[in-house]
């Protein structure tokens, strides 16, 4: 049975109608009246010693000679840098922009500074310029200042020239419009620059932005309202940048805001802490991908210099039979002996922010001895095409698909119109049960239920589908790539010869899926479907035990 088409109107406004009130005006200021950038920076102000302690450094990603290697993808933008980068995706020119690499170890002063004159004699202001976007801009000028700071040397007039301008074309561009993690963005660097360049107004400003998102986008746990992973690193080193700027910077805050700050701080580096793996690794929720976010040691270590330390007071241990574990903002953690489970019973996201959601409702990762076997998808781009919506979509995660349909209207790069929510979860011994209502957007009555059933020695999922009628399902387990997965007979299947899964209510068959675990690498990897048809009600399931369980 095909996906049904949605007409445009109704899905223009299934996606407008969950903004918030700012949003929409912003949006159509921003469309109507799009900001005029100023092409000089007027008054200049004297800059402020600051003696900030060092951050994370940045991977190797200026090769030097013009050579830059961004998303897994290494360009000549020739001796006289091409600051253009014409012809090359839209993310990739963001990260040359971004300016990452002047933290890179291997960059000396003079080789970071000629960069930066290059920047500004090649790259002057321009609507169309993706250097001069808002986003780019607010990455750039931390990382500016970040540098100039740490090289200890009279920073030349034309740099505060260029870095006033730059935090005058932010202010005239905060995305107000787009919120969540750009509008985060915005406010720090304005925070951060207006604080160097001795402009209070603009550091208030800033200022202002980021205590009003900190309280709305970190959840109480310390979760960050996007539910990725990658994002929440983000944004946890830039809440140690900003604890950095107040504890060793110009004393332009109050005592009030710092703790404030840090009590945010160590509530999301707890939560980080606790969802990645034995190896310090996310898991790839939503976009997420490796290589982008600094990792969690690395994290924790810069922490604990500005004495910050994770907290989990907000997220309660959950003791289930012999398993135990956290619920990470509905992300449920669970642990047991050799067996690491993630189930996600959290919504898509915030419903006026959904542009990083995937469609990934009642989805299961699983790690064993500390080896992943179930993985999520993650992400391999940001361009519109079908890889992005193949990687947002309900078939790339370890969750069922109804008819072909999605838990989601799905469009474009970032956008969701229509859209399910989880509901019903309810813990009944060493049940649990949790149901969404993604498919009923688009059918009344079609409905999936998932039971997680902790055993002693593994769990079973247990998937129950309902619709009027007649339907399809599908049931999606994809695998990590270097697993090992050989059929025996009656839908069992090992595992690495230590894991044996049976499966039973469907037809079981191997496949293989798309796998993107950093941007601009695809890689295949083993999957099994269970699949049928049903008339409606059914149900199916699949048991995970550890093979030595079952000789």
């Amino acid at each position: 049975m095909p996906a049904l088409p949605v007409p445009a109107i109704r899905r223009w406004w299934h996606t407008a109608c969950h903004l918030q009130p700012h949003q929409l005006l912003y949006q159509v200021r921003h469309r109507v009246l799009p900001p005029r950038l100023r092409e000089r920076a007027g008054l200049r102000y004297p800059i402020r010693p600051m003696a900030l302690m060092a951050g994370i450094d940045r991977m190797p990603t200026y090769l030097g000679n013009g050579r830059f290697l961004f998303l897994n993808r290494e360009e000549d933008l020739g001796a006289e840098i091409d600051w253009q980068a014409g012809g090359l995706p839209h993310l990739w020119q963001y990260n040359l922009h971004y300016f990452d690499y002047l933290n890179q170890p291997d960059l000396d002063y003079d080789a970071g500074l000629a960069l930066i004159s290059s920047w500004i004699n090649q790259h002057p202001p321009k609507a169309t310029a993706v250097g001069w976007e808002p986003y780019p801009i607010s990455l750039r000028l931390i990382n500016w200042i970040k540098f100039l700071t740490a090289g200890r040397k009279t920073i030349p007039q034309y740099v505060i020239e260029s870095l006033l301008l730059q935090t005058l074309n932010l202010r005239r561009q905060i995305e107000y419009h787009l919120g969540g993690n750009h509008l985060w963005a915005n406010g720090k660097a304005l925070w951060y620059a207006g604080t160097f360049l001795g402009e209070d107004s603009l550091a208030d400003l800033g200022k202002k932005i980021v205590l009003a998102e900190m309280q709305e986008q970190f959840l109480p746990d310390g979760g960050h309202f996007e539910l990725s992973p990658m994002y929440h690193a983000l944004l946890t080193e830039d809440l140690l940048d900003l604890v950095n700027l107040c504890q060793n910077g110009p004393k332009n805050h109050n005592n009030n805001e710092l703790m404030l700050l840090k009590g945010v701080a160590s509530r999301a580096l707890g939560w980080l802490g606790t969802i990645v793996d034995d190896q310090g690794q996310i898991p790839l929720l939503n976009d997420a991908a490796y290589g982008i976010a600094a990792p969690y040691k690395e994290l924790v270590s810069y922490a604990h210099l500005l004495e910050v330390a994770g907290n989990l007071q907000r997220i309660p241990i959950i003791n289930i039979g012999p398993w135990s574990g956290r619920n990470l903002s509905g992300y449920l953690l669970l642990k047991h002996g050799p067996f690491r489970l993630l189930w996600d019973t959290a919504p898509l996201g915030p419903d006026h922010q959904l542009g990083h959601a995937h469609c990934d409702i009642l989805s299961v990762l699983l790690d064993f001895r500390g080896k992943s076997i179930l993985t999520d998808t993650g992400v391999s781009q940001y361009d519109e095409s079908e890889q992005r919506r193949y990687e947002r979509g309900t078939a790339a995660h370890n969750t069922v698909v109804l008819d072909g349909l999605e838990q989601a209207d799905i469009w474009k790069t970032f956008r969701v119109g229509r859209r399910g929510y989880p509901r019903h979860f309810v813990i009944e011994g060493q049940r649990l049960r949790c149901s969404h209502t993604g498919f009923e957007i688009w059918r009344p009555g079609l409905q999936h239920e998932r039971m997680l059933t902790l055993l002693d020695k593994g769990f079973e999922l247990t998937d129950y589908v309902t619709g009027p009628g007649h339907h399809q399902y599908q049931a999606f387990f994809h695998f990590a790539p270097e697993v090992q997965i050989e059929a025996l007979p009656g839908g069992v299947f090992r595992i690495n010869q230590q894991l044996l899964l049976k499966s039973w209510g469907a037809e079981a068959k191997l496949a293989t899926s798309k796998y993107s675990p950093e941007f601009g690498r695809v890689l295949t990897r083993p999957c099994l479907i269970l699949q049928g048809d049903f008339h409606h009600q059914h149900s199916f399931g699949l048991q995970f035990l550890t093979a030595a369980e079952n000789n």
